[in-house]
């Protein structure tokens, strides 16, 4: 399938679509370089690589968000954060659907109508591939940026605290 842009003006909503998914881009590595460093935290220096089933530290998204509420609810010594991390975690999961969409979507060559532009996205399930349609409408990107600013200001703040916070060797 091949998008035709012929015609699209420069301004328009094509170009919107890519400061969007640019901003998403930007701001969602922001975001996921703290939680990488919140992951790491958890798992070398609390003990996350204790908790059963934990031998290895986390590396898909949704495994780094389920972690980070399996260490808050199970290591006694983050009982100062729990309420932190989790809200942290619900963040990440508030904007994550959007997040993978529009970055590993592909644009259809269905017409653009009023800001609103269709995708498709190969979803890999254990024993099978499906596609998904779904739609981004350019007016929803003011809750979306002001979302991924609001992580973008937490996230590092928290893996920094609990970084500060982790056990000294003695």
């Amino acid at each position: 399938m091949r998008v035709d842009i012929t015609g699209v003006k420069p301004g328009g909503t094509f170009e919107s679509l890519l400061r969007t998914a640019g901003f998403v881009v930007v701001q969602w590595a922001h975001c996921e370089q703290s939680l990488e460093l919140l992951v790491n935290t958890l798992f070398r220096e609390f003990g996350g690589n204790k908790l059963p089933g934990r031998k290895r530290m986390p590396k898909p998204l949704s495994e780094k968000i389920a972690f980070v509420k399996e260490c808050a609810a199970q290591i006694s010594s983050l009982a100062s954060f729990k309420a932190e991390l989790e809200a942290l975690a619900l963040d990440f999961e508030a904007v994550l659907q959007t997040r993978h969409d529009l970055v590993h979507g592909a644009l259809t060559d269905a017409p653009v109508l009023d800001g609103v532009f269709t995708f498709i996205r190969l979803e890999a399930h254990p024993d099978i591939h499906e596609v998904k349609e779904f739609q981004y409408d350019l007016k929803k990107f003011p809750a979306l940026e002001a979302s991924l600013v609001r992580l973008g200001a937490k996230a590092p703040k928290v893996a920094k605290r609990v970084f500060a916070a982790r056990p000294k060797p003695p």
